[in-house]
């Protein structure tokens, strides 16, 4: 069943989560199971929103993979974590989602 992965990470810094996402290279390797994945920040806290075809995808992604890349960065801190079955997914502007592709790596905006 799909889930939604919800992630609330005080502390974590927006150059650290860039590196996370560089050393991962999601572009050239994506991970199995992973459909969706939307990030941002406010008041010192990342939050990240992720859809995957299970939780078991997800944690093996955060075990075999996820876990290295946070290290390197220097993050020490861990996420508050909220996994729940998906119910409905609504895209009403999937154009928009293609035209701003689906890289991994953050704008320089």
């Amino acid at each position: 069943m799909s889930t939604v992965v919800l992630m609330e990470w005080a502390s974590v810094k927006q150059d650290q989560y860039n590196q996370v996402m560089r050393t991962l290279d999601l572009d050239k390797n994506p991970p199995a199971g992973g459909i969706f994945h939307v990030a941002g920040f406010t008041a010192g806290t990342l939050h990240v929103l992720d859809v995957w075809e299970s939780q078991q995808a997800f944690e093996k992604f955060q075990k075999d993979r996820l876990a290295a890349a946070v290290q390197k960065a220097g993050i020490s801190s861990q996420p508050k974590v909220q996994f729940y079955p998906v119910h409905n997914i609504y895209v009403p502007n999937l154009e928009f989602i293609r035209k701003a592709g689906s890289t991994a790596l953050p704008s320089a905006a």
